[in-house]
């Protein structure tokens, strides 16, 4: 048995941190682990499977201003200790750049022992390679690529590497069949999955197919599936891809599909799984798609790097350069890049499915209470 407190923060039902600890909690029943995630009290269940919800006011999952992260983490470690009170936890399990110093108050002061499990590349290092010092807290990174950006040394159990996840049903659903166009209007069929949100930078997709020459990006269809989150910023994002989309004359080719509650449906209908972010720390719905046997078109930076082989299980393009990802999607309009097949890209990632990732989290859950 384990009882374990997710500190999260999040407003919205919308993937990410919230997939991974569903796709926890579905591999982690038959080892008696139960779950209760921390989220803002104006949060919506929207997805399956259902969540035990803890709902309160002041944790948040981010924020652009770090007075505002400072001042909702010392005020909702008072919320969270109170609760703590009242409920008994084995493991409390921090996630967000928000929940972060919670986390590390609750390690520090009340002598609780945390897991944080870093799901960002933070510009400001110091902080975090400090705290991997502070005692009863344990960091968790997702990549070999983001320990060297924390410049952290891994040493189990006080600093570790294990990925982000994917449900074990990805591994045992028929693989994707790549269609294989043929003559020179055979259409490649791209597919993206995410937010609409400006750190996830779309509009380096739409750049690039602008710069296509018309019968190269008349080979291409993309097709965008995800929410807008109901912030700001996102929503003035998606105005501004919209735009872009109209002005550069791509509505045939850049397809805003909105939200989807069946991600593998949607990859079933693709050739490619395109992931334009720099710094992505390790998507899952990248990992979702090469599990079903597509190969990833993603910028050579954050967690891509040490999930998708170049030229094997996909391709990888420069950060920010739409004149690079023109260059790609040339290569794939021309039928002129090839990879492995879909079976060798499913296992690719098999390391990465929801019952292998679980069984590391039980190994340092356990050192950790021991």
């Amino acid at each position: 048995m384990m009882k374990i407190l997710h500190l999260s923060g999040e407003p919205e039902d919308c993937g990410g941190v919230l997939s991974v600890i569903r796709n926890l909690q579905t591999a982690s029943q038959p080892m008696g682990w139960t779950h209760t995630v921390a989220v803002q009290s104006r949060y919506e269940e929207l997805r399956k499977p259902a969540l035990t919800y803890w709902k309160n006011e002041l944790l948040c999952s981010d924020s652009p201003n770090h007075i505002t992260l400072l001042s909702r983490a010392v005020r909702s470690f008072f919320e969270v200790k109170r609760y703590l009170r009242d409920e008994s936890f084995d493991i409390i399990h921090a996630h967000n750049r928000g929940t972060f110093l919670t986390g590390l108050a609750v390690a520090v002061l009340l002598k609780r022992p945390v897991v944080y499990t870093n799901h960002s590349y933070c510009r400001r290092t110091g902080m975090y390679r400090w705290a991997t010092r502070a005692p009863n807290f344990h960091t968790v990174v997702l990549t070999p690529n983001m320990a060297r950006h924390y410049r952290v040394a891994v040493q189990p159990p006080r600093t570790n590497i294990i990925s982000a996840c994917c449900s074990d049903h990805y591994f045992l659903e028929p693989l994707v069949t790549r269609t294989a166009p043929s003559g020179p209007s055979g259409l490649h069929r791209l597919i993206g999955v995410g937010n609409i949100m400006r750190w996830k930078k779309w509009h380096l997709i739409a750049q690039a197919l602008s710069l296509l020459q018309p019968a190269d990006r008349d080979r291409i269809q993309f097709s965008l599936w995800g929410p807008t989150p109901d912030d700001p910023d996102s929503r003035a994002y998606d105005r501004e891809l919209r735009t872009l989309i109209s002005e550069r004359g791509l509505g045939n080719h850049f397809l805003l599909r909105g939200s989807t509650l069946s991600v593998s449906d949607c990859l079933r209908q693709a050739d490619w799984f395109v992931l334009p972010s720099t710094n992505e720390p390790c998507s899952v719905a990248m990992i979702e798609a090469l599990a079903l046997g597509l190969p990833g078109l993603v910028s050579a930076s954050g967690g891509n790097i040490d999930i998708v082989k170049n030229g094997q299980t996909g391709l990888l393009f420069e950060p920010d350069q739409p004149a690079d990802l023109a260059r790609r999607l040339q290569s794939i309009a021309n039928s002129e890049t090839a990879v492995l097949p879909p079976d060798q890209i499913r296992e690719s990632v098999r390391p990465r499915c929801a019952s292998a990732v679980t069984t590391q989290y039980a190994e340092l859950f356990h050192a950790v209470r021991a």
